[in-house]
């Protein structure tokens, strides 16, 4: 036949241009199912209790915003947005939810340039379109009135900017990176990690540039974001930290926890509860376990393939979009060990962006036969298990059902009522629901949300003492009902001490049950007429 082996070998590195074709065909299909499943349902659940922290927030003006944030935990960048968004678009769910959508869309769409510098195979490219598009991680924080998507947004656009810059000879994306990570900083305080890692990636990365010259450009652009970040370093950074340290509800990593997010980050996780689409392939796990302990074995086997059996500027370009990704988690699991627990799956969305883009890059290389072969299984296996994922986030991931609550709560008539709220922060996606009637009086423990000026969450019931100032309002006998909103009790209350005192005075008439939130109404031991109200489910 005349065929040589180069032939061959050419051949099946460079498809045929109708292959070449067919393949972005894929890759758009997956883009469109992205950006559909971002935008499906989008206002269709409750907002939760941080969501309702968002809500209240960007209601107020942006001086206030940044005035009332030096409470929380977060820099008041996304919140600004979204206050300008919201004035736009109003404060529904779906408007709240949608900037961080459009973050996530945008996200996908940089996430695949990077594939496409880093991947000359098309097949590949839409295996990582199709496991982005896939990712639950990126779905759930789509569909979130928080900053998380934005975050990743931002995490994202700076590799990619600093890829760009690594294969340009002039200067012109340099520009943009201190802007970029500044933007991060402002965005969330758990973002210098991620800073750090894209920085430790850019000294890795492939480039004709020398290294002393990375050293310089790393040097500059660190010192003109940290100018732009000064003015909250100084005025906001210090009191959030102290905070943080002090109140921050995170439980102390253990690793069983940390493998679980880290895995996670590919796509995949343990909602096998509701992994009954496997039931018409006859295939049942009885390990909760099994999908992320499968995960992580082609994850490690994604990492040796890329790393050690490559060589030159492949496993280079391997090694600084792994330190992007992992760098985060691994820094934030060694200061929860030896500072303050602060490892949550929702501070690593950039890293759930990433990881699928490393997870395919054995598909790029030069591989024949058997290990050819061995590297579509393995990425198949990984989509199949991340689609399985989302199966059971649509319909295992639920938020708390605020709106449902605040119905119930409507319905009780409201003569001389007091509404408490444990944790006291659930007055706030309560109070987006919920019109207050004559009568009404809200507070939580271990005092309203409002008592102090700026109002701060993440407050606690550890004490007798937290409850003084329930017990007072409680002393006046000016309240024949008392509501009871129940929701992250564990942290608020872990010791159930308001219900005690409320059920040593009052009798119980009702309760009602939605997800996530307890509805529990109280009347004097006189006959009242909250006895006329049923217990629900």
């Amino acid at each position: 036949m005349g065929v040589t082996r180069a032939a061959l070998s050419k051949a099946k590195t460079f498809p045929s241009p109708t292959t070449h074709q067919a393949w972005w065909v894929v890759t758009w299909l997956a883009v469109a199912f992205g950006i559909f499943i971002r935008c499906w349902h989008l206002g269709s659940k409750s907002i939760w209790f941080d969501e309702g922290y968002t809500a209240w927030l960007v209601s107020h003006s942006p001086a206030e915003i940044i005035r009332l944030i030096r409470a929380d935990t977060a820099p008041p960048l996304y919140y600004l947005l979204l206050h300008g968004w919201t004035a736009l678009f109003g404060r529904s769910e779906a408007a709240l939810r949608s900037l961080s959508a459009v973050f996530s869309i945008m996200t996908l769409f940089l996430a695949i340039g990077i594939a496409r510098r880093m991947l000359p195979n098309p097949a590949a490219i839409a295996a990582v379109a199709w496991a982005m598009s896939l990712s639950f991680m990126q779905l759930w924080y789509a569909q979130e009135a928080r900053g998380y998507a934005m975050m990743a947004f931002l995490a994202v656009a700076a590799f990619d900017c600093v890829q760009r810059h690594l294969a340009a000879r002039d200067r012109r994306w340099l520009m943009v990176l201190p802007i970029l990570f500044a933007a991060a900083m402002y965005t969330h305080n758990m973002m210098a990690p991620y800073v750090m890692g894209i920085l430790l990636g850019w000294l890795v990365l492939p480039s004709e540039h020398s290294f002393s010259r990375r050293i310089a450009e790393i040097l500059a652009v660190t010192a003109i974001a940290g100018l732009l970040y000064l003015p909250w370093a100084i005025a906001g950074l210090p009191e959030q930290m102290e905070m943080i340290r002090h109140g921050f509800w995170a439980d102390p990593l253990n690793h069983g926890t940390f493998f679980s997010i880290l895995f996670s980050l590919a796509g995949v996780k343990s909602y096998w509860s509701a992994a009954n689409v496997l039931d018409p392939f006859h295939l049942r796990i009885a390990d909760g376990n099994c999908p992320v302990i499968i995960a992580a074995v082609l994850l490690g086997i994604s990492a040796i393939t890329s790393i050690l059996f490559q060589r030159g500027p492949r496993r280079r370009a391997a090694i600084g979009l792994l330190l992007a990704a992992l760098f985060p988690p691994l820094f934030v699991a060694l200061y929860s060990i030896v500072r303050t627990p602060l490892f949550i799956d929702k501070l690593f969305v950039p890293s759930a962006t990433l990881l699928p883009i490393f997870a395919m890059l054995p598909l790029g290389m030069r591989l024949s036969g058997l290990p050819r072969l061995l590297a579509w299984i393995g990425a198949g296996l990984l989509l199949f298990m991340s689609g399985v994922t989302l199966v059971g986030y649509q319909k295992e991931g639920n938020k708390e059902d605020w709106r449902d609550a605040a119905a119930t709560v409507a319905q009780l008539p409201a003569d001389h009522r007091l509404i408490i709220f444990i944790a006291n922060d659930g007055q706030l996606p309560f109070d987006y629901y919920y019109p207050y009637r004559r009568g009404d009086e809200a507070t939580g423990v271990p005092g309203g949300f409002f008592d102090l000026n700026p109002p701060r969450t993440m407050r606690r019931a550890i004490k007798s003492g937290d409850l003084d100032s329930l017990k007072s309002r409680l002393d006046t006998g000016h309240y024949d009902q008392i509501v009871l909103l129940l929701a992250h009790q564990g942290w608020g209350d872990p010791n159930q001490l308001a219900t005690e005192l409320i059920r040593s005075r009052f009798r119980l008439a009702g309760h009602a049950e939605f997800y996530d939130v307890a509805v529990q109404w109280y009347s004097n031991p006189r006959p009242g007429d909250l006895s006329a109200f049923p217990t629900q489910r």
